[in-house]
């Protein structure tokens, strides 16, 4: 006989983490046995991406043409002309983009979880609604990277386990980045970017086990912390209007969540005064679990992206 479902429901201020397959809660070796990506090696990895870009930067010699937002990294001498003086004011450049993402890793909470893999055509068909909003402010060497990300999914399957019939996931995502940095390299062909700041996540999530060798249970969470974040960021000038552009983070620290880091790499043409057309990848991981209410949020999100650039 199958009995009737159930319902459990979780709220909390510390930090979510996604559900494992609906047997029994994280033990504490959990984390040595289950699949771990490679977050430590994020900002290792943008190395050979550098040492590429300013090899290619140096290659294009005198032809190459600044950035146009590398063009006022300095500060002028007081004398200097009214229009390189202008330059000094704070810029403001937004990058609107489409993030063909995918969503793989696992969500849980008070002992239930399910494995999720979902590819872009399954996050597609039952996306309720997204937002991406990068915004750049840039005064000399000195700039702040902003983004806020809104992402609402429903109706996702997950793993649900041998002890349930089936698992539905349905979820809502807020990021939101700060990242104050500082230019090394302003009059360099290849411009590099040291970061500090700290991204916020808050999360809903809603796992709806269906009966199966156990009754049926809904399990309901919120969670929301900040992570420290570290980073670095290279752009390089190739020459004809191309530049490509490099970015890796790093953080959480067990500070919020156990850790978290992230990769973005682009080409960019410029396709008028102070608009760049861009096409790369991004991926964006975190693993973050609340041991007092066993909520699980340990997700990598990736894929292509296709934006512009615009200096307002």
């Amino acid at each position: 006989m199958i009995a009737s479902g159930t319902r459990v429901v979780g709220d909390s201020v510390a930090g979510p983490h996604w559900a494992r397959q609906a047997t029994k809660a994280r033990s504490a070796t959990d984390g040595f046995d289950r699949r771990r990506r490679p977050g430590p090696l994020a900002l290792a990895l943008l190395a050979p991406f550098v040492i590429a870009a300013q090899a290619a930067a140096q290659a294009g010699g005198g032809g190459v043409q600044r950035h146009a937002l590398n063009a006022a990294a300095d500060a002028p001498p007081a004398d200097a002309p009214a229009a390189v003086r202008h330059a000094e004011e704070w810029e403001v450049l937004l990058t609107p983009y489409l993030w063909a993402s995918g969503l793989e890793g696992e969500v849980g909470s008070r002992g239930r979880s399910t494995e999720v893999d979902l590819g872009f055509r399954d996050v597609v068909e039952d996306l309720d609604g997204a937002l991406m909003l990068p915004i750049e402010l840039r005064k000399g060497r000195w700039g702040l990277l902003s983004e806020l990300i809104l992402i609402r999914l429903s109706k996702q399957s997950g793993t649900p386990g041998p002890l349930f019939g089936s698992v539905e996931l349905a979820a809502d995502e807020t990021i939101v980045q700060l990242l104050p940095f500082y230019r090394m390299t302003p009059r360099e062909s290849v411009a590099l970017d040291l970061l500090a700041g700290g991204r916020l996540w808050h999360m809903s999530a809603e796992l709806d086990f269906a009966p199966g060798v156990l009754p049926g249970v809904v399990v309901d969470a919120t969670e929301r912390w900040i992570d420290p974040i570290i980073g670095v960021r290279t752009i390089a000038d190739i020459g004809r209007r191309w530049r490509i552009h490099g970015y890796g983070d790093i953080g959480g620290f067990g500070i919020g969540s156990d850790l978290t880091w992230q990769l973005l790499g682009t080409i960019g043409y410029e396709i008028g005064t102070g608009t760049v057309l861009r096409f790369g990848y991004r991926h964006l991981d975190v693993d973050f679990e609340n041991e007092e209410n066993g909520f699980i949020f340990d997700v990598g999100t990736g894929g292509w992206i296709l934006g512009v650039t615009i200096v307002l």
